[in-house]
Order: structure tokens, then sequence, then C-alpha cells
């Protein structure tokens, strides 16, 4: 039957090779013989390509698929393991200074700073393992960044930058966005910036690596209004969001040669009640969260003419939900999916995290108020953040007890963005299941899981220990940033610290073909017996629990825990390849109440 194939046309063995599954498939069906080799192999590896963006829409281009492939393959399968690694990320005492850092502190603040985060990674090289990521967030006044080669020419730089002698809170970072990922800052070997500051200072900072020093390259005029935090769009107009503590939003053009920039529009509050949540969805969307029953939700169209309104969805209308929603209306975060196979146009398909602790996807080509809800049963704490991650994932992070939650888009297999309401000619464009019976045969997962990032977190520099720093952690998860849609990293911000998420499975990265992870992930991790002072390489022995279905009300969520890498044994293996999950999680033994067996939270 082998033989047969091998003497069928190239065309045809490329549609066949297309629907295989898995990359290892692919790679095996390319080891069969030498004819399907060079087949598979032929016009830069075009059929991995065709399986990349296939089975992982949404990826950016790239010139090395076969590597896309695995990597992208390995985080799925980790994914389906709930195989993550957690890590505290922590600046060296070598940073290096740039700008004042003799400074006086003017006030006395009772809580620790709230990190705003960014990262990106480009391909600079001849492979896979090539490649550069940039990590930054602020702390309190300061901006903390990371600069890390990989591949051929491994290195790694911190800066911790701030230029302000007598400091208070409305000093502190509230925001960041990274912009050398565009190719137009690629060349000056500077890490370009926007970032603003609470008392309401926007400005493109430029910081020299090489030599320690920085420069202002334009300000953004903010007319003394007090920042709660900017946005800035994903598309090539790169708008940039300025969303103020009395609820007002000023839009700026980024790409503009002005040392000083106005806004070319605004959006201001009706009355004087402020907006509670406000979110930039693309460069011409914006959702605003009005507290009210009839709008909760008001979508604007942003154009240089002025804001005007678009679409509405409201708590009334919502029927058959919580009544939680009656008494009080607020939306905590919201997420655009631009980059998911769902989405249509930028800003049209977005999650929301509602204070009845559902999280609601909507689709403004449906006329439906929302199309799925997802929801942790088990824990009733509002939602403070979103994060989109893989192609059919997001996490939210709670606001509380240091969750943060796996949800699969795939869970709720009720909604499909062929239902929502698209022009004929788009829908038979998609290459999807037409026929509702077909897609209900594909496969979902039945449970989410949820995870604990309650290690007590390291001392920030120059602060002594109190009560609240020698327990575990029990507060917010509030940001989280991914390098790139083909990263398996999440960096979550929490109370003065930083916690690296990576998917990657135990198999992977200690079994036979772990130098082959450890060279294109370069994950920077230590997986033996042999301890180490750098919490950047030491991971976490964390905990979750896997999450009831919404209408189970009587089964117990018991809690998980993981072990070392280096303490899994061939028991441990065998759960693994017959329970499906990841190695480090230990076996449950007896049932019982997570909350009460847990003695970190």
């Amino acid at each position: 039957m082998m033989t047969g194939i091998c003497d069928l046309p190239s065309e045809i063995i490329y549609n066949i090779a297309i629907h295989l599954p898995t990359a290892h498939a692919l790679a095996s069906l390319a080891q069969s013989c030498r004819q399907l080799h060079q087949v598979v192999t032929a016009e830069n590896s075009r059929i991995f390509q065709a399986f990349v963006q296939s089975r992982f829409p949404g990826i950016p281009s790239n010139s090395y698929w076969k590597e896309a492939a695995q990597a992208l393959s390995s985080r799925s399968r980790a994914l389906d393991r709930n195989a993550v690694i957690g890590r505290f990320v922590v600046p060296p005492e070598t940073a290096m200074k740039i700008g004042s850092h003799e400074v006086t502190r003017q006030d006395n603040p009772t809580l620790g700073y709230r990190p705003a985060i960014d990262s990106y990674e480009i391909w600079n090289g001849k492979c896979w393992a090539d490649r550069k990521e940039v990590l930054a967030w602020g702390a309190a006044n300061q901006l903390v960044m990371r600069i890390k080669q990989t591949g051929a020419r491994p290195q790694e730089q911190w800066l911790q930058f701030n230029d302000i002698d007598h400091i208070s809170s409305y000093d502190d970072v509230c925001s960041l966005h990274l912009l050398s990922a565009d190719p137009k800052y690629q060349t000056d070997n500077k890490e370009h910036l926007i970032f603003g500051r609470i008392r309401g200072d926007i400005a493109h900072l430029a910081v020299c690596p090489s030599n320690g020093t920085y420069e202002y390259h334009r300000r953004f005029l903010t007319y003394g209004l007090r920042l709660d935090k900017t946005e800035m769009s994903n598309d090539t107009d790169r708008i940039l969001a300025a969303h103020f503590e009395n609820g007002s939003i000023a839009f700026y053009e980024t790409q503009t040669d002005q040392n000083e920039i106005e806004p070319f529009s605004w959006y201001r509050p009706e009355g004087a009640t402020r907006n509670k949540y406000s979110k930039l969805l693309s460069s011409s969307l914006v959702a605003v969260c009005t507290g009210e029953k009839h709008n909760t939700l008001s979508i604007s169209k942003v154009t240089p003419d002025g804001v005007s309104p678009y679409r509405a969805i409201g708590a009334e209308d919502l029927e058959g939900e919580s009544t939680s929603l009656k008494s009080k209306v607020n939306i905590g975060c919201i997420e655009p999916l631009n980059n998911h196979v769902v989405s249509g146009s930028p800003g049209e398909v977005f999650l929301t995290a509602w204070d009845d602790y559902i999280v609601r996807l909507h689709d403004l080509r449906s006329p439906k108020p929302y199309e799925v809800a997802y929801k942790d049963i088990s824990d009733l704490n509002p939602i403070y953040s979103l994060h989109a991650f893989g192609h059919n994932h997001f996490l939210a992070g709670a606001g509380g007890e240091a969750i943060v939650k796996i949800f699969d888009l795939r869970m709720c297999n009720t909604y499909n963005y062929l239902d929502a309401q698209t022009p004929v000619s788009r829908r038979q464009s998609l290459d999807v299941p037409k026929n509702p019976m077909d897609r209900a045969k594909t496969k979902r997962p039945q449970n989410g899981f949820s995870i604990f990032l309650s290690n007590q977190p390291p001392l920030p520099f120059g602060r002594a220990p109190n009560r609240r720093q020698r327990i575990s952690y029990r507060g917010p998860i509030y940001t989280m940033s991914s390098p790139s849609p083909s990263s398996p990293t999440v960096y979550t911000g929490i109370v003065d610290s930083v916690v690296r998420l990576d998917f990657a499975s135990t198999d992977d990265l200690t079994g036979p073909r772990n130098e082959w992870f450890k060279d294109n992930l370069d994950l920077g991790l230590s997986t033996g017996p042999e301890p180490s002072s750098d919490f950047n390489m030491v991971p976490l022995n964390l905990a979750g629990y896997e999450r009831p279905d919404e209408d189970d009300l009587s089964t117990t969520s018991v809690l998980r825990r993981q072990q070392e890498f280096w303490k899994a044994t061939p028991t441990d293996t065998g759960f693994e390849t017959s329970a499906g999950w990841d190695r480090r999680w230990e076996g449950l033994e007896e049932p019982g109440a997570w909350r009460r067996r847990d003695e970190h939270i």
C-alpha cells in the first residue's frame, strides 16, 4: 500500500498529507521512503507550512515551518495535559541601571505595585532557535526590561530605568507597549516603547542597551488628566488609546513624527458618573462598560471625525441568567480575539468578564447578546484579566486566591462562527464543516483546569519583609502577556512580582528528544535535583484543580499538586499515559475538599 502512495503524483500526496492529524504523523510519513521524504521536504517544507496554517490558524508566517509544527504541536499537547511550569521572574542585582536611581519617596504606600507587562519575540537568525525575546514591566516607578537572545549566540541582559528623583504613587508606571517588534525600529539597536505614569505622563522612550543611554522621542498630551491605562491596536494603524480616571478616552496616532501628539478623537462619558471599564477592541472600535442595565456594554466606532455609537449589549438582554446582575452590573475586563479563527474583522469577536463570575464570548456579527458562557463554579472571585492563548484557549486571572483559570474555547460546542450572521460568500470560503451534525462529532474536552500561583513571592529590591510578604500569595492576577502567538509562555503580573508560566510537557523536556526542545524552546529551566540560587531557573511546585461541569453541583474539586521533575517515577509515567495528565501532577489518592487540604492558601 505504501508503494502505491509513493507512485502517486506529488500534488495528490500533498493533499493527503495536510489532512494528517499530528506533526508526528507527518514526520513519520516523510521517513517512510526516500520519495515521500522528498515530497514532504520540497519547497521549503511546504507541507509543514500547510499543516501549521490549517491546524494552528492565526500564527504569523515564518521560514521555519517544520520547527514551528513541532513547537506548536508540543504546546497544544502540553495544554491538553495541563503541563504547566511556573517560575518567578526576578531581575538580578547586576542589572544595568539607566537614569536616576537615588530616589526620595514622598509617600508611604501600603499596597504593592501592579505590574504593567508587555513582551515580544522576533526571529533574527537562520533557524527557529535564533530569536530575540524582550520582556518589560512597570515595577512601581521603574521600568524593568530583560533582553534575551537564544540560538547560535545566546545572550541575556537586564535593564532598570527610572528618571524621577522624588517619587510618589502617582509616578507608578501603569502601562507600557514595546514597539521594537515593528521592523521600523529594528535598525538602530535600541528598544522603543510607549509608557504612561498614573500622574498623566505618556511618552515614547528609546533605550540603548549597549551604552545605557536613553532619549524621549515624542510625548502625548493628556492635559493634566490622571491615567488609568493605555492600549495600542495590533493593526498597521497602531492607534493608542489613553483611558483616564474620569472615564474619558483619548485616541492618538502613533505613526507620526511630531514631538507632541494631540488626540485626534475623544470619548467622553455622559453625565457625572465615570465608566467602570473600557477596552480598545481595534483601531476603529472601543467598548465601554456603563454600569447601566439597558446598555451595559456600549461599543462605539472611532474615526477622526469623532466617536459614534455602534452596538449596545445590556444585562437585561441576558435572558434566563443569574439574578446577581440585577443589583449591580459591571464588566471587569475584555479581551479581543482578533487573531483567532472565529474572528471576523478586528474587534468583532471578544470575551468579557461579568460580575456574575461568567466569561462571555460576543460576536458583533450575530444579533444575540452573546454566544457562549464560561464559568468556574468552584471559585467566586471576580475576573481581573483575560488573555487569549494559543489557537483555541484563553486564560482568566482571578481577583483573589491567586488563581489562573485555563479555558478551552471548544468546551462549549454550542457556538461556531458560521452560526453568526455572515455573508454567504464568506461562509462558503471557510474550510470548516458545514453540517451541524459533522461539527457535533468533533471531540471536545469536558473539563477545564485552574492553577494557584500562591507560592511566596521574592522580595522586591531594597524592601524589608513584612507580615504580608512572609505568607503565601492570595491576591489578584492583574495582567498577562505572551511574546508571540506561537510562544509557549505567559507572563502574569501579581502584586510586586511577575510569574512566568510555560506550557511544556515533562517528557518533552526530559525525554529522549530533550535536546531538540532545549535548543528550540530554550526555557532556561533547571529540571535536576541540584539546587539553584537563580529564581528564574527554579520551577515552582504549583497546585490546581480540575473544574467540574457547570451542571454538576455534587462533585467536589480535589486539589492536585506538582512534584519536582526528577521525582517522577515509572508509576507517574504510566499515569501520564493512561490518564492524560503530565507526570509532574501527583495522582489523587482520596477525595477531599481542596480548600481544607491546601496549606499554601
